[in-house]
């Protein structure tokens, strides 16, 4: 989730947010209807309003829709724009839209279920012959030479309390992390390691190699990834590290367990793979460098599958022969589910949470509050 300076920030980055206006003007005729999937505080759909669209969907989980809701009628677009709170993958429309719009992911397209929900929506809702806005996004990357920031990794579980971190730092280094680098932390050429086209993407998983012939000796501490977004036909914005001016979109920094000095002619092969499970992506990446004599110098296999940290309790209750005994919280969550279904008031629950579980709920306050957090979950 965002905080509302960060929604700022986002509507003044201006090449993403031309780059999007000049798409959704090109692609909405008169009256049609359009999907802004995570509208946020509501720009793109205020923009397709204003370039003609007859109706707007505004899905937004966060309560920032609120925000987007009294901006609408600061606007004059309330009348033209249904606001709807929760995920496209939990909604129906009551029709089929001309334009689905969105920008949902974070420091990489694949990002949760931000794929999932594009590609739900347009089979979902879609018309034939439709447009998604972006068209497409192509993956970058290339091999990165950052010592203060890699160094701000490997080091911070080395505390002056000599302390053992070592299953921590591990940890860091099969993870990816946020950072913001410019074009002289690039030590080869960036190659193309996927386009996402959302027209015709079906699957969630990518994986591709990419391999470099070093050129001049460098340092390297692992590679990094961005990417270039195409909103239309000749219409895009990047997030490039040869970027210039200031953007907010960070770049995924992928590290090595050991910083490695490359030499001329070394070669670098290194596969990347992302594989949706659940509700998240699984980064995996293996890499393997020879010298020019085709000599091993270095071999490396990560993923953030090792960096997590997976409670063993939690394991134990998810496993398929675990039967398991109803906790004091199953039970009030059960007495509350069947007192909503009874069509009680919130107080009245809390009244009865109060008389039955008196340890638990203590105060009214600490009643209404279990009631109206379950209230919130499964009522209409």
């Amino acid at each position: 989730m965002y905080d509302i300076l960060s929604y700022a920030f986002m509507i003044a980055f201006e090449q993403r947010t031309s780059a999007y206006a000049r798409a959704l003007e090109a692609r909405i005729s008169p009256g049609a209807v359009v999907l802004d999937i995570g509208c946020g505080p509501g720009i793109l759909s205020f923009i397709a309003c204003r370039a003609g669209a007859a109706r707007v969907y505004a899905v937004e989980t966060d309560d920032v829709i609120q925000l987007a809701r009294d901006s609408a009628a600061d606007n004059g677009f309330a009348d033209r724009i249904e606001f709807i709170q929760g995920l496209t993958t939990e909604i129906d429309l009551p029709e089929k839209v001309d334009v689905i719009v969105t920008d949902i992911h974070g420091i990489l397209p694949l990002e949760r279920k931000s794929v999932v929900s594009i590609l739900d929506a347009r089979d979902r809702f879609l018309k034939p012959g439709g447009w998604i806005i972006p068209s497409s996004e192509t993956i970058w990357t290339a091999l990165t030479c950052c010592p203060e920031f890699y160094g701000s990794l490997v080091d911070a579980w080395n505390t002056k309390y000599e302390l053992n971190f070592v299953k921590a730092s591990e940890r860091c280094i099969n993870s990816f992390h946020g950072a913001r680098l410019t074009a002289q932390d690039l030590i080869v050429p960036a190659q193309r390691w996927t386009t996402l086209d959302y027209a015709q993407l079906h699957d969630l998983n990518v994986s591709a190699k990419s391999s470099w012939v070093i050129a001049d000796n460098a340092i390297a501490h692992g590679f990094s990834t961005w990417y270039d977004c195409e909103t239309a036909d000749g219409v895009s914005f990047s997030n490039s590290p040869a970027t210039v001016g200031p953007h907010v979109y960070r770049h995924a920094f992928f590290p090595w367990p050991q910083a490695v000095e490359l030499r001329k002619d070394d070669r670098v092969e290194v596969t990347l793979r992302a594989d949706y499970v659940d509700t998240d992506y699984i980064w995996s990446w293996n890499t393997r460098i020879t010298g020019a004599a085709e000599q091993e110098k270095a071999r490396f296999s990560q993923s953030t599958f090792k960096a997590a940290a997976v409670s063993l309790e939690r394991l134990r209750k998810r496993g398929n022969s675990f039967v398991p005994t109803p906790s004091e919280d199953c039970l009030i969550d059960r007495r509350v589910l069947e007192m909503i279904e009874r069509r009680q008031s919130l107080d009245e629950i809390a009244e009865v949470l109060m008389k039955e579980f008196p340890t638990r709920m203590p105060d009214h306050n600490a009643a209404l509050s279990r009631a109206a957090d379950l209230s919130e979950k499964y009522s209409r």
